[in-house]
């Protein structure tokens, strides 16, 4: 049975069918997840290992290179990337996007267990992080400028703990906390005298701290738990702790009458946080997945309202990151862009259709969303910006199938056809170049989903939400909209009939667009060379007009937020770092466009955006996040601010916009692969010289640095053999005289903390101190200075080195001034760049934006070419021959020329966003020649002559084509004018191409059909039908 037969014998069932669609699809609407980006799962882990005193080198010889060769050999990491610096190894590695990632990180710790006796014996770790990638939903801010630590961080834990009693927040990690550790401090006579070394207290405090259960006594009638003493539980009783006999008396000695035993924060501080310049605890709100992101800022801010009232005086809450508001504001935006669409195309179709028919379509239009809406939870779709911008591309196309078949009902209404039949054949005799074109929409985009990685998942609901809504229109167009015709129309026959007699008493005389028309067509056929010259050469010029374009990968948000990097030579202390960062904070907060400042020293700013990329802790970092009055705000002050700190001795500032797409460390960096630091270092200056060189840089950094100052310390071996003197032994001095050596752990408050054992301050007041230290001989039991058989040699040694895939390698990064696009200053750099001197087995490679846009825009070229390749074999099996599949196929250049046109006159660059407008065209474009060619060959198969049947064609179809044409276009301008930097190139690309390819499809088309399949009609057997 027809479809639309079905729904007019069975409307019942057909009003219940949608009706209950549209209720679940509201209920959809008011509980699907909403997110200002779609939940992108992160392929690479970190691992992090400390290896205690060692230089950047002895870190990469002895822990990275070891963990890098054992990692090798898994099959699923696609890359591996390291930073080896003084103390600290930090790996990098990316598995394949389409593995298990948690399989993958268990199968890495796997192979990290295997080498561990390989790594030194001191090293603290390797440990995996698998989580870094979180985006952070919300950044909240507990600060209070010279307020009590503890009271602090008690605060802060009343808070996390209130705040991860919403059922919607996943995870609340709490940052800039103050760490806590307990000191024990002697002078140099003190710890020679009772011989105290830190081996002597690891060993005394670890054995009196462990912490051991006493198990569990049985009796006959009970089991009885044994409770001994096994940890110390308070200062007094560690005091006490006898740990020596007095020499002169016989007395038992504690650590308490010798040495200085005190709970202390740490100092100096490894990281700091502030907010508004005031020191803060920040707790970084993750929201678990499936939930709305912006019903969870309300639950988040009714917490703090009500925790607010409850804080003592000098200490406040405050939202430093807010992307519920972010997400509400762009989401309604792009609401707003929707209904606006909605109107456009409601008015579209009122004035070329007529309103009672329009009205007809319309109706079709929120059913085809709410509809859309049901599936999109089930194929991991929220709501989001790349999902609403998907329901406003397809509107326009969404009532392209009623449109066609509410003319068809027309054009059998003006024949005299009965409404019940007129409105079953309205909705049947078309359904195959209907599906045709719909399966041709959908092909044009669903193919996006074979987009592999980040990018796959970034863009994955633009062909999720085009597929279901055009195949929910496809099924609105031949049931829904035949069974409200025959409910409408039914009002009004009498007028229609008398239009109709009107219509035969003037001999169905032609409308004044169907005589224009076939002027022009008579024309064109008969000077067809010149028709397909001209559209040759249109198409060619666009060509042309498209190598001026500028090409990009992704645009800069608009957005009323932007960061400030501040880098401070290698080597350079956090003090120092945080001194240069608080001159930049002052710089900062006096300009009244600013709002609020998130600044952390040490250590990188929380992931607040998916293009975010988390830096490695290192002292000499700093970072700002800056919340400003708007996205226009944030751009000027982004240049400003770029202007006035570019010439600032000593550091480096780098202010940057928010990005949209993927996360770049730099949108131009070109790595340089080699053995020798010197001859890559030599590399990185010349290219960074090439790159100042350029219009349009900036600014310039390597990811080595600087070198760092370091005492290199000469051990006489012979002396300190004499002596009784090892290795060991000077370096535990030593650190015990600089940093303090950690020799327990203790457990007795809520966060355990370190026991160190340290020289007295006061004994160590500079460099020159730690050549007077002494060390125990273990040959004489004496005191022997480490002067006598050591010397402290200063030497500048290199403070990080980076590798890649097993090899050191140097990244040069350039940032550019506003408004300048990454491919224009690499086209005029990289052959200087490529000149350069390299020795033989050194490679150099560009990175950043043109990397990536180069992957993305291969992936989008395959996947391009897979949508035509699939719209020919749909069209070969409706037509059933090469040519017609051929000839139809021919829109696709005409869009192009439009494409390229709306590009270049809307100043847009060819991004990844027009990328995909282009894509788009190829099954937009060829619906409106399937529907021409499809009356041409039922007009021929009926025995009209050729000529006459491409002519008619073009008048018959006009108005649909052009009706479906105008409203895709009039759904698109929302999007284009106010959609944001992200899909106008898009929009404007889909509007100029299909604005250009209609008007060509209606001439050049048939011009071509003509003269390619043949303008002869075929011969046929008697009922047989032959397609061209």
């Amino acid at each position: 049975m027809k479809f639309s037969e079905f729904s007019l014998k069975k409307p019942a069932v057909i009003l219940l069918l949608f009706a209950g669609f549209s209720a679940y699809g509201l209920y959809t609407y008011k509980n699907i997840s909403r997110r200002e980006d779609p939940k992108i799962e992160i392929s690479w882990a970190a691992i992090f290992t400390i290896y205690p005193g060692a230089s950047a080198q002895e870190v990469e010889k002895k822990v990275t290179r070891p963990i890098e060769e054992a990692l090798e050999s898994i099959s699923t990491i696609e890359e591996i990337k390291s930073n080896s610096r003084n103390n600290v190894s930090f790996i990098m590695l990316k598995v394949n996007y389409n593995s298990n990632f948690q399989q993958q990180w268990d199968v890495v710790r796997a192979r990290i267990d295997s080498i561990r006796g390989r790594l030194p014996s001191t090293v603290q770790g390797p440990k995996v992080i698998d989580d870094f990638g979180d985006v952070v939903s919300m950044i909240v801010s507990v600060e209070g400028d010279k307020k009590d630590p503890k009271t602090m961080k008690t605060l802060a834990d009343q808070l996390k703990e209130r705040l991860l009693s919403i059922s919607s927040v996943g995870k609340v990690e709490m940052l800039g906390q103050r760490e806590e550790e307990i000191a024990i401090s002697g002078s140099l006579d003190d710890f020679l005298n009772y011989d105290f070394t830190p081996i002597t207290a690891q060993r005394l405090l670890t054995a009196q701290n462990m912490g051991l259960p006493g198990g569990i006594y049985h009796t006959p009638t009970a089991d009885i738990r044994l409770a001994p003493p096994t940890e110390y539980s308070k200062i007094k009783e560690l005091k006490n702790q006898i740990f020596a006999v007095s020499p002169k008396t016989g007395e038992p000695l504690t650590l308490g009458k010798v040495f200085s035993i005190k709970q202390r924060y740490k100092d100096p501080q490894n990281t700091y946080y502030r907010t508004n310049g005031k020191s803060s605890i920040i707790l970084n709100i993750t929201m678990k997945k499936g939930f709305d992101v912006t019903k969870m800022g309300i639950k988040v801010r009714a917490v703090l309202a009500t925790f607010s009232r409850t804080l003592p005086e000098g200490i406040r809450t405050f939202l430093v990151h807010d992307q519920p508001i972010h997400v509400d504001k762009n989401l309604g935006d792009f609401i707003d862009n929707l209904y606006q669409s909605v109107i456009i195309v409601a008015l579209a179709m009122a004035v070329l259709l007529g309103i009672g028919s329009s009205l007809l379509v319309a109706l079709g239009l929120p059913l085809a969303i709410l509809v859309s809406l049901v599936f999109m939870p089930l194929v991991g779709v929220d709501l989001e910006r790349a999902s609403v911008a998907a329901f406003i591309i397809a509107l326009g196309m969404l009532v392209d199938n009623s449109i066609i078949v509410i003319d068809h009902i027309h054009n059998h209404l003006d024949a005299g056809t009965p409404l019940k039949e007129s409105c079953i054949k309205g909705g049947h005799e078309l359904i195959l170049p209907i599906l045709g074109g719909t399966i041709a929409s959908i092909l044009a985009f669903f193919p996006l989903v074979l987009l592999p990685d980040e990018m796959g998942a970034y863009i994955k609901a633009l062909p999720w939400v085009l597929t279901l809504s055009l195949s929910a229109s496809f099924f609105i167009s031949v049931t829904f909209t035949p069974l409200c015709a025959y409910a409408f129309l039914r009002f009004g026959a009498g007028s229609r009939e008398k239009k109709r007699q009107k219509r035969i008493k003037e001999g169905n005389r032609e409308s004044l667009f169907g005589r224009v028309y076939r002027r022009i067509m008579a024309a064109s056929l008969t000077m067809w060379p010149l028709v397909i010259l001209l559209a040759l050469g249109a198409f060619g010029g666009s060509l042309y007009l498209a190598g001026k374009l500028g090409v990009s990968f992704f645009p800069n948000a608009d957005r009323d937020q932007f960061t400030i990097d501040i880098w401070t030579p290698e080597g350079s202390s956090v003090a120092s770092t945080d001194e240069k960062a608080r001159a930049v904070e002052k710089l900062v907060q006096k300009d009244p466009r600013v709002v609020s400042t998130l600044t952390t020293v040490g250590v990188g700013l929380p992931r607040f955006t998916i293009t975010h990329l988390p830096e490695l802790n290192s002292f000499n970092l700093a970072q700002m996040m800056v919340n400003t009055t708007s996205p226009q705000a944030s751009r000027d002050l982004v240049r400003e601010l770029s202007e006035k700190t570019k010439h600032i001795p000593g550091v480096r500032i780098v202010p940057k916009e928010v990005i949209l797409g993927i996360g770049l460390e730099s949108p131009i960096a070109i790595k340089v692969k080699g053995d020798d630091i010197v001859e890559l270092r030599r590399i990185s200056q010349e290219i960074q010289r090439v790159l100042l060189d350029t219009e349009g840089i900036l600014s310039v950094r390597d990811n080595f640095g600087s070198d760092a100052l370091a005492y290199k310390i000469r051990v006489d071996e012979e002396k300190a053999f004499r002596i009784g003197v090892t290795r060991l032994d000077i370096a535990l001095a030593l650190i015990t005289a600089a940093n303090g050596m950690p020799v327990a752990t203790w457990r007795a408050e809520d966060d355990p903390m370190e026991v160190v054992l340290e020289l007295d301050r006061s004994q160590v007041k500079s460099s020159d101190d730690l050549k007077r230290m002494y060390v125990r001989s273990q040959a004489t039991g004496g005191a022997v200075p480490l002067s006598s058989f050591v010397t402290f040699e200063p030497q500048w040694e290199v403070g990080k080195i980076h590798r890649s895939d097993g090899r050191r390698a140097i990244i040069v990064h350039g940032y550019l001034k506003q408004g300048v696009l990454a491919n224009g200053v690499l086209k005029r750099a990289l052959p200087r760049i490529r000149s350069i001197a390299k020795p033989a087995g050194y490679e150099l490679l560009v990175e950043g934006e043109e990397k990536e846009r180069t992957k993305t825009f291969g992936d989008l070229t395959r996947i391009f070419i897979i949508t035509v390749f699939a719209l020919f074999f749909v069209l070969v099996l409706q037509f059933g021959t090469f040519l017609q599949a051929i000839v139809i196929l021919g829109s696709i250049p005409l869009a192009v020329i439009g494409a390229v046109l709306g590009l270049y006159f809307t100043n847009n660059s060819f991004g990844f966003s027009a990328f995909l407008g282009v894509i788009a065209l190829a099954g937009i474009v060829i619906k409106n020649a399937v529907v021409w060619v499809e009356f041409v060959v039922t007009e021929v198969a009926r025995g009209m002559e050729y000529r006459e049947a491409v002519i008619k064609a073009g008048i018959t179809r006009l108005r649909p084509i052009l009706l479906t044409a105008a409203t895709t276009i009039g759904g698109l301008f929302p999007l284009a004018l106010w959609g944001g930097v992200m899909w106008n190139p898009m929009a404007w690309t889909m509007i100029f191409g299909l604005a250009v390819s209609t008007v060509l499809t209606l001439v050049v088309i048939p011009v071509i059909y003509y003269k390619v399949v043949t303008h002869r009609p075929p011969q046929k057997e008697k009922g047989e039908v032959l397609p061209c």
